[in-house]
């Protein structure tokens, strides 16, 4: 069942999608106009926010990371030129390239350390001179250089007044909040200017317009939610440059932990894990799936991906409503006391359908779930004072190894840190299935389905890459009628 690297890279490269017209002549110049669906309310990569993805898909122009995974899946240096580990794979040492930030210092050890720092406090670190960092953790870490690929490890001079600085190929022009963003080429990049003269996105905005016209006018690129995908498919998408990603997003169900001393508006009681259970037993993944998804996505029974792992046929999915209702009644008294609270993205029309599809599936084992719409659903903050016992979330992919991807996803799902150190020490896919497995057992996690992340690209934006997981690679990205 193991699973070699360059296997999972082999797979990678098959099923990344990417879009590289055809040219043979880049040109310099342009602004690229891209429209964001959500807003974002700060550009720091530490900063809580609704919808991290949005955030860093912006922070990554600004803020490097010392390495990067590119649309085919390959690590590659960024601000670390070269790595290594000892035998433990505890220790490792990464060697800094000469950088500057946006204020023209120069990028040191004692400013990667203390970015670091803010990160993962947990580490011990070290600068035996002003190029190289070493990082010491209390247990193996097996893709060290894969997680600092991750923006939360991105490098940020933050100054005493807030201010926050980075050393990427763009640099903040304007910043509204929730609004826009106006990023300008660095002309001082270490890695060479970038081709458009500045990136622009606007957040929050409304695709009605160009669907209806069916051309994206002065935008290189807009998301699109499901709605819009179907718009354009039911049309006819031929020429509308659309690039779907694996079904990588995790659309998951996480049972909020019990707050018995009653801080918010009522005391949050444990749901019996009999009911949690018998809950995972009554979904009917594969209808969400193809009917709520359209198809653009797929059931899930365990946390990451089968195209990642190829383990994940092993944790099962299947629908099993009889078994649910025995687990039900087993829980007698309990079941009819309780209403589960579910919190879904008040925004997000497709959360709507899925959480009131979860509760029909879970009334037919005997169930109450009561689904209602939140502002704020995938922050700890706001779901620590929030209403509910459960809250249905949407998680990116953050990373095509498995071991650091899993490991960066148990944060937001509310699980211990003990679980994310065993992942990351993992030494291969069975260690790893072992402790994915370990952690959708109690069902206080339940998977529904992979989701897949929809791109509207103008025919004038090339080399626009997209890697499996949805995320942008905008390194050779350039704008057609550029001057």
């Amino acid at each position: 069942m193991k699973l070699s690297f360059s296997q999972l890279l082999a797979i990678s490269c098959a099923l990344v999608t990417s879009f590289a017209y055809a040219s043979s002549r880049p040109r310099y110049g342009g602004t690229a106009r891209v429209l964001l669906h959500d807003r974002v309310n700060s550009l720091d990569p530490l900063a809580e926010e609704d919808h991290p993805q949005s955030r860093d898909r912006m922070a990554a122009l600004t803020f490097e990371t010392l390495t990067q995974i590119d649309s085919q899946g390959r690590l590659l240096p960024r601000l670390a030129r070269s790595w290594q580990s000892d035998p433990s794979h505890r220790v490792w040492t990464f060697r800094l390239r000469l950088a500057d930030f946006h204020d023209a210092s120069p990028v040191t050890a004692a400013d990667v350390i203390a970015s670091l720092k803010s990160a993962n406090a947990d580490w011990r670190y070290s600068a035996p001179d002003r190029q190289t960092v070493v990082i010491e953790s209390s247990s193996a870490i097996h893709h060290l250089p894969e997680m600092m690929a991750l923006e939360k490890f991105a490098v940020v001079k933050r100054g005493a007044d807030g201010t926050v600085t980075g050393s990427g190929p763009y640099r903040l022009s304007e910043w509204q909040q929730g609004e826009r963003a106006l990023f300008v080429a660095n002309e001082d990049y270490w890695g060479g200017r970038s081709y458009p003269d500045a990136i622009e996105f606007q957040m929050g905005s409304s695709l009605r317009d160009q669907l209806l016209q069916r051309q994206l006018g002065p935008y290189a690129a807009a998301e699109l939610n499901f709605d819009g995908l179907r718009s354009l498919e039911q049309g006819g998408a031929n020429g509308q440059n659309v690039a779907l990603s694996r079904p990588a997003d995790l659309l998951v169900l996480v049972f909020l932990q019990p707050d018995l001393g009653g801080r918010t508006g009522r005391a949050r009681r444990p749901i019996d894990p009999r009911v949690r259970q018998a809950l995972a037993l009554s979904l009917n993944r594969t209808a969400i799936s193809n009917v709520l998804l359209q198809r653009q996505g797929a059931p899930a029974g365990g946390l990451l991906p089968q195209w990642l792992t190829g383990y994940e046929f092993l944790l099962p999915e299947d629908q099993d409503t009889d078994a649910a209702r025995k687990l039900a009644a087993s829980a007698g008294a309990v079941t009819q006391a309780l209403t589960v609270a579910l919190a879904y993205d008040f925004s997000d029309a497709t959360a709507k359908l899925i959480a009131e599809r979860i509760a029909v599936d879970a009334r037919e084992a005997g169930i109450k779930v009561q689904p209602f719409g939140e502002n704020h659903v995938g922050t700890k903050s706001a779901q620590a004072t929030m209403n509910a016992d459960a809250v249905l979330l949407r998680l990116p992919l953050p990373s095509l190894e498995p071991s650091v991807a899993l490991a960066a996803l148990l944060p937001d799902l509310g699980l211990d840190a003990s679980t994310a150190t065993a992942a990351l020490g993992a030494g291969g896919s069975e260690e790893l299935y072992e402790v994915e497995r370990k952690a959708l057992e109690g069902f206080r996690v339940v998977a529904v389905a992979h989701v897949k992340q929809a791109l509207w690209l103008n025919s004038s934006s090339h080399n626009w890459q997209q890697l499996p997981s949805g995320a942008w690679d905008l390194d050779e990205m350039w704008v057609e009628g550029a001057r």
